[in-house]
């Protein structure tokens, strides 16, 4: 028996448990590495520079790199040998180290929040139509 494909809606869905899923697994990385008091959220990053390492970007961009060619790996077709981190959790990390570095970005730009959504409706996990709040 073959499955439907995903449309827009199961899509939306799916996007959502994702990124609340990544969200969770950020907020317990991020207090490993930026330690429990929260007030350096980027210290594993901003720590390369000031090893003379390379550029904090520079660091972001490496630690992407790294997941990328895990997944890049997986893709050929070869088999991952490190069993305790899946595809999915690869996945999850590369969603979290792309929004670090964006609020890295904002956070040394001074602009604290990104720009708001588009005035757009979609539907919740539980079926509901939800607009996102507008008011950042």
């Amino acid at each position: 028996m073959s499955s439907k494909p995903m449309n827009r809606d199961a899509y939306l869905r799916f996007h959502e448990n994702f990124c609340n899923a990544s969200r969770a697994l950020s907020a317990q990385k991020n207090n490993d590495y930026a330690g429990k008091d929260g007030e350096e959220p980027f210290a594993n990053f901003t720590r390369v520079e000031a090893l003379g390492i390379c550029s904090t970007e520079q660091g972001f961009l490496v630690r992407l790199t790294d997941k990328l060619s895990r997944l890049s790996t997986l893709a050929a077709g070869g088999k991952l040998q490190v069993s305790d981190e899946t595809a999915e959790d690869t996945l999850k990390d590369v969603v979290n180290y792309a929004i670090l570095l964006a609020a890295y970005m904002a956070d040394t730009a001074n602009t604290k929040l990104p720009p708001k959504a588009p005035n757009v409706e979609w539907v919740t996990a539980s079926g509901s139509l939800n607009t996102p709040d507008q008011s950042w």
